[in-house]
């Protein structure tokens, strides 16, 4: 097997471990966390909180009404009674009336406001609720898989790292620094050659230089720098 064989070998099985490590970490992070789930509780509780406070609101105003109601009973007792006989008095107990009345409306108006939003803060939250009930449980459902996953990442990830570790033994030091240096700057450090054409920069490859790297020379292109390959 050529160095460029070799390197070439050895960058796949690098490109390789950087995906599954990246599996590894979005597959843990999964079974960690649901992004999904946090979003729906927060909203939840922002609507929990938002509807405790309307039903605080409705009770209050129902607690005004009843003691509104209960003081234009009193005042209407008084007026009709017959206890009270002063003109004077009968006239201040019927703007009293009145103003109740009045005030006790607009209550009523506030009341059944309150009541319309307090219903459509409870039915908010139960929908978000239930959203929240229906992600959990699938994420629930999920977790086996992701366990499996997450698992069978960890076998790759070993594996790799072993083989990574034999093909990094076979190559020579100052290859290997090349190799790091190219990948380093460039991303790739080792590009096939295919009709002619670098893989990494898309130029012509002279012929001399990709029948170099056939014979198994360690080649370089003439443009980027890469290593070329050729099958």
């Amino acid at each position: 097997m050529s160095v460029a064989s070799k390197l070439y070998q050895l960058q796949t099985t690098e490109q390789k471990l950087r995906e599954t490590r990246q599996v590894l970490k979005a597959t843990a992070s999964r079974l960690e966390r649901n992004e999904a789930l946090e979003a729906a509780q927060k909203e939840l509780s922002s609507l929990q909180a938002e509807r405790d406070a309307r039903r605080k609101a409705q009770r209050d105003l129902e607690w005004d009404v009843e003691q509104l109601t209960a003081k234009i009973k009193d005042v209407n007792d008084q007026l009709y009674g017959g206890k009270v006989r002063n003109p004077k008095e009968l006239v201040n107990l019927e703007q009293d009336l009145r103003s109740l009345k009045r005030h006790l409306a607009e209550k009523e108006d506030l009341l059944l406001e309150a009541m319309a939003l307090t219903e459509g803060a409870e039915d908010r939250a139960v929908a978000v609720e239930e959203e929240a009930t229906g992600i959990l449980n699938a994420w629930e459902r999920e977790k086996p898989q992701l366990e499996q996953a997450k698992a069978e990442a960890e076998v790759s990830l070993a594996r790799l790292t072993r083989e990574r570790e034999t093909l990094r033994a076979g190559i020579d030091p100052s290859t290997a620094g090349l190799y790091d240096s190219i990948h380093r700057s460039s991303g790739l450090a080792v590009v096939k050659v295919e009709q002619g054409r670098c893989r990494g920069c898309n130029l012509t490859v002279p012929s001399g230089q990709w029948q170099r790297a056939r014979s198994g020379e360690l080649v370089q292109c003439g443009s980027c720098g890469r290593i070329l390959y050729v099958e």
